[in-house]
């Protein structure tokens, strides 16, 4: 039963990717502007049109535009994803050294937000109604409602006014002495050995990280405290405090574990958001993840680089997903699609 529903569940994130190839393609396709004349430079002079009706036949674009969508397809899956109009490099090195950018906060921002966020949440259901529950509820009920590019150019001020380097993902004294490996500065210095440089990158990404932490945190806090609450008024806790047995021990073994399955089923939809909210703040910050390159890409009308980064991007939320979606069904039988 769990392999049939994995297959099942895989079957239908194939077919959101398809779809989101298609869609993408299409919004591209009737957007204004010419492709063709961002790839041979802007030509200007008698020879600009024959220029453009060449890069015109080089890019496919006098095709039948069904013929295009299923050439995009095909070399989509073939990892063949063309070239970037504007930085005339191959799109699929592009997009991944911006993921990998974007997932390096997202990574951190998790590591913060899950502990932090089960820490105050069980501290607000054991107190609920005291001073600590509505300082915590004010504090999640600000961080939800807080917009995060606001609060990213607060933190880049703040820091400024203490000369903090936080713009960037390296020191560029640092990028040529360090093998890039994974694309992660992180890890990479860390696999050169370099550990001045890994200090340089980890400073530079904490402060962009805890902002992305901030939603995921706020979340998390009040879903563990509304579910822990619920649990702690059944009877099951009342009769194993009645036994003497410590009422923390009792949420730590059997109440928490109850809670898991609810995250598990939030958590998909919190990932997609926070890589909304990661590109957002990487602009503010100046680190070339998936928001700064997109954001570059799309006054060149840089179809392939679009939608090379729209599905990168789409396939981690349908992963994100499926990863939540299965979870939840190992910890729940009854789960169907």
């Amino acid at each position: 039963m769990l392999l049939a529903y994995i297959l099942k569940r895989i079957g239908l994130s194939i077919l959101v990717i398809l779809g989101i190839i298609a869609l993408s393609y299409i919004m591209i396709y009737i957007m204004p502007g010419n492709p063709a004349y961002a790839w041979v430079g802007k030509p200007k002079g008698p020879k600009a049109a024959e220029a453009i009706q060449v890069a015109i036949r080089e890019l496919g674009l006098d095709r039948p535009f069904h013929v295009q969508l299923y050439d995009v397809t095909m070399r989509f899956f073939a990892f063949n994803w063309g070239v970037s109009l504007r930085f005339k490099q191959p799109v699929a090195t592009i997009a991944i050294r911006s993921l990998v950018a974007t997932l390096e906060l997202l990574v951190i921002a998790y590591i913060l937000a899950i502990p932090l966020g089960t820490l105050a949440g069980t501290y607000a259901a054991l107190y609920r109604g005291c001073l600590g529950d509505k300082i915590v509820y004010t504090v999640t009920s600000v961080l939800i409602a807080s917009p995060r590019f606001w609060l990213a150019a607060l933190a880049v001020m703040l820091l400024q006014v203490f000369n903090v380097s936080v713009f960037g993902r390296i020191g560029v004294e640092y990028q040529t002495s360090i093998n890039i490996v994974t694309g992660s500065y992180i890890i990479d210095s860390l696999i050169s050995l370099r550990f001045d440089a890994f200090l340089d990158a980890l400073t530079r990404a904490l402060p962009p990280a805890i902002l992305a932490s901030l939603y995921p945190f706020a979340l998390i806090t009040r879903i563990v405290r509304l579910s822990l609450s619920e649990k702690l008024h059944e009877e099951y806790f009342r009769q194993a405090l009645s036994y003497g047995i410590k009422g923390l021990y009792v949420v730590r073994r059997y109440a928490l574990r109850s809670v898991i399955p609810v995250l598990a089923q939030v958590m998909g939809a919190t990932i997609a958001y926070s890589l909304i909210d990661i590109a957002t703040i990487e602009n503010v910050f100046g680190r070339d993840g998936v928001g700064v390159t997109l954001a570059k890409a799309i006054p060149y009308n840089d179809y392939p680089l679009i939608i090379g980064l729209l599905t990168l991007v789409s396939i981690a939320f349908v992963i994100a997903f499926t990863i939540a979606d299965i979870v939840h069904k190992l910890i729940d039988p009854r789960v169907r699609i």
